[in-house]
């Protein structure tokens, strides 16, 4: 005989199946969200997955300007914070301020009619230099050598190999080069301003200065930026040398931020209203430091869409990857 209980586990069981099958028939909510980019390129060595090719990120423009209500992100925060956001809106930023972000990017945007914030990370645009990981890369696959030295340390790198530059994002290191390249990354990318261009000069005396040959791994000049404002593209702060901001003393991380404001200003021809964490790191000081150097909003790396419950100076963002249209809506639909 069968029990009564087992008849009601199926019948439950019958009903959750179901439910589920309805649910999956009814179209989701869109919920607010913050698209986070780096860089529009075609390039094999992308550990981190910063990088769009302009194929995709075409179509993903052509696809959002007929799906989502697309606002500047000075906009979508001040209607977040009223609690008047739109479930279907949508800002686009760019971290680093590439220089691809000016010659491909902004084009793009401005052919859609999409606008977008773009952060600086103010000195090295002043100055027009390669950004130090990006000139890490160059030393560590490109030394003749088959070990480097840096701060007291012996690092292996092997022979080069073919594959030394093709790394997929999502993939952890495959050869020793790779491998080294990784742990000297993560090593500089929590030490200070101070240490880390100690490092980087010790690197390239064993190693000579190198440059990226690949354009879109160069910073803006100052004169892009001014060329690429516009009503459709702003921007906004990403501190004063890109640190990793909890790693620094209270003065300095007052520094950064406070002092970035007047400088970004006199880049971009704006003062700038949003400020995004280099690295997505942040502390209580350095919150507080962003809310009081007269930003709107603050922007971190936390990978996700936008919720009521939002810090608008800790707005979490989606780190988009190398996706087609397709992509980007299957990543927007499941926030």
């Amino acid at each position: 005989m069968i029990s009564l209980s087992r008849i009601s586990r199926s019948l439950h069981r019958r009903g959750q199946k179901v439910a589920k099958e309805l649910r999956s028939r009814v179209p989701r909510r869109p919920r607010p969200a913050i698209l986070m980019y780096h860089r529009i390129a075609d390039d094999s060595f992308d550990p981190w997955g910063t990088v769009a090719s302009p194929g995709n990120f075409a179509d993903q423009l052509s696809w959002l300007s007929g799906n989502r209500t697309l606002l500047p992100l000075p906009r979508f925060a001040e209607l977040h914070r009223s609690g008047s956001l739109p479930a279907d809106s949508l800002a686009i930023t760019f971290d680093d301020g590439y220089r691809c972000s000016a010659e491909v990017a902004a084009p793009l945007l401005e052919q859609f009619r999409i606008p977008a914030t773009m952060f600086l990370p103010v000195e090295w645009i002043e100055k027009s230099a390669t950004y130090w990981w990006d000139e890490l890369e160059e030393i560590v696959l490109g030394h003749d050598g088959d070990s480097l030295h840096v701060g007291g340390r012996e690092i292996a790198l092997g022979q080069r190999q073919s594959g030394d530059r093709r790394w997929t994002f999502g993939s952890g290191p495959r050869t020793p080069r790779q491998s080294a390249f990784d742990r000297i990354c993560r090593d500089l990318s929590t030490s200070s301003p101070k240490d880390v261009e100690s490092a980087m000069g010790e690197l390239r005396r064993q190693a000579g200065t190198r440059t990226p040959s690949a354009p879109a791994k160069r910073p803006m000049t100052p004169e892009q930026v001014r060329a690429v404002a516009s009503v459709l593209i702003g921007f906004g702060s990403h501190a004063l040398r890109h640190p990793w901001l909890p790693s620094l003393a209270p003065d300095e991380q007052a520094l950064e931020i406070g002092s970035s404001v007047d400088r970004c200003e006199a880049l971009s021809g704006a003062r700038p209203v949003a400020f995004a964490y280099p690295f997505g790191a942040t502390d209580e000081n350095s919150r507080r430091l962003v809310e009081e150097a007269g930003f709107n909003c603050a922007c971190s790396t936390e990978d996700g869409g936008v919720a009521p419950s939002s810090s608008v100076f800790s707005l979490p963002r989606v780190h988009v990857g190398n996706w087609t249209a397709a992509g980007l809506k299957r990543a927007l639909a499941s926030l």
